[in-house]
């Protein structure tokens, strides 16, 4: 079986999209798939990186305009309409973009069976915070796109529970495959640890991830812990990175907080390995690749009940889910967790065994392989009785 997958961007800044991909493919090739990808092109660094993560993946790089959501590739969409036959399906990750939405019209009109993967856009929240425009957009080129296509692909039922009031009828025309977990599980060393209560953040800085409202509840945590520590790793645009410099400043925050920039490799593993609990409190996290990373290091984590991976974390008893609009609330699930070595120790212990029983690679290949064997013929067979 041969799977086209078509990203709106796969640099590493784009952060876990571009990581579930990996992982998506990683898994489809140990069930014997064969993997494509199509994407608008990324510095040499990056497909460099790419191409290592993925060496029996075929790539087809295409140049494109624009930037953020607002990016064309009509050299993609041209290759496509000539070779989409050429594919037992096209995956197409991602709504709100024209990469994205065009490339499903196509794999559509070309008469391959279509997936299409929301990125968690389908919220509550993302629809609030929605323009006319993207509104607009989202009635004329995607509603009608995942009505027609035979399968939309959620990485958790959450996910897909708030898909369901959309109207787009998704009864028998969707799956839930989280992304795989591929890294190391590794149950952590105590005696490694930072010698101050030391908090990670680990993701892009961006509103949505609620890293002011973070900060605001981190004032709280120092006032009762002033030995307490706060890592922002990540990078963001420089005029919100500013604004999140001055809310430091504004809070006096200035001798707990540090500004790690963007970390991978060996920094990106020390980080976890030293600190004492990871937070996440976002207004809206599609799955939630980082959080899923920190549990795997055995960190216990502090999130948001709209990370979507939050009834993992209940279920395991892995941490503290907060009301994100509340700081009060963000700060006491994180002194809630800073204060209580029996949580962190058994976390450490019991978090990667979760991450490596719920999302090894193995695991996810078979849900994948189910989705494209088992739900797309079927979805052929719903979509001819109602043509």
């Amino acid at each position: 079986m041969t799977v086209l997958h078509v990203m709106p961007n796969v640099s590493r800044a784009f952060g876990g999209p571009t990581e579930s991909l990996i992982g998506y493919a990683q898994a489809a090739r140990m069930q014997d798939l064969d993997v494509h990808v199509a994407a608008p092109s990324v510095s040499a660094d990056d497909e460099a990186w790419l191409r290592e993560q993925l060496p029996e993946a075929k790539f087809n790089f295409f140049r494109s305009a624009g930037q953020h959501a607002y990016v064309v590739a009509p050299g993609l969409w041209r290759w496509l309409w000539r070779q989409a036959d050429r594919f037992d399906a096209v995956h197409v990750h991602g709504l709100f973009n024209p990469v994205s939405s065009l490339s499903a019209r196509i794999g559509i009109a070309r008469g391959v069976p279509t997936v299409m993967r929301p990125f968690g856009t389908l919220s509550r929240y993302t629809f609030t915070r929605r323009s006319t425009l993207k509104q607009l957009y989202f009635a004329l080129l995607d509603r009608p796109v995942l009505r027609r296509a035979a399968a939309v692909h959620f990485t958790t039922e959450a996910e897909r529970d708030e898909a369901d009031r959309l109207s787009i009828d998704l009864d028998g025309r969707s799956a839930v495959v989280p992304p795989p977990w591929r890294g190391e599980t590794t149950t952590a060393d105590m005696e490694e640890k930072a010698d101050r209560p030391t908090v990670l953040y680990m993701s892009r800085l961006h509103p949505k991830k609620n890293v002011q409202g973070l900060l605001r509840a981190w004032a709280q945590v120092v006032a009762d812990r002033p030995d307490a520590q706060l890592w922002v790793a990540g990078d963001g645009g420089d005029d919100y990175v500013q604004r999140l410099q001055n809310t430091v400043a504004e809070h006096g925050l200035g001798d707990s907080v540090s500004f790690l920039g963007f970390v991978s490799g060996d920094e990106k593993q020390r980080v976890l390995r030293e600190a004492w609990a990871f937070a996440l409190p976002s207004h809206q996290e599609n799955f939630g690749v980082a959080v899923l990373e920190a549990l795997a290091t055995g960190l216990p984590v502090v999130i948001s009940g709209e990370v979507q991976l939050r009834s993992f974390v209940e279920e395991n008893d892995l941490g503290r889910v907060v009301d994100r609009s509340d700081p009060s609330a963000i700060a006491k699930g994180l002194l809630e967790v800073l204060s209580n070595e029996a949580t962190r120790r058994r976390v450490a212990e019991e978090g990667p065994v979760a991450v490596r029983d719920s999302f090894s690679i193995e695991r996810v290949g078979e849900q994948l392989r189910a989705m494209y064997t088992d739900v797309i013929p079927s979805l052929d067979r719903f979509r001819s009785s109602h043509a």
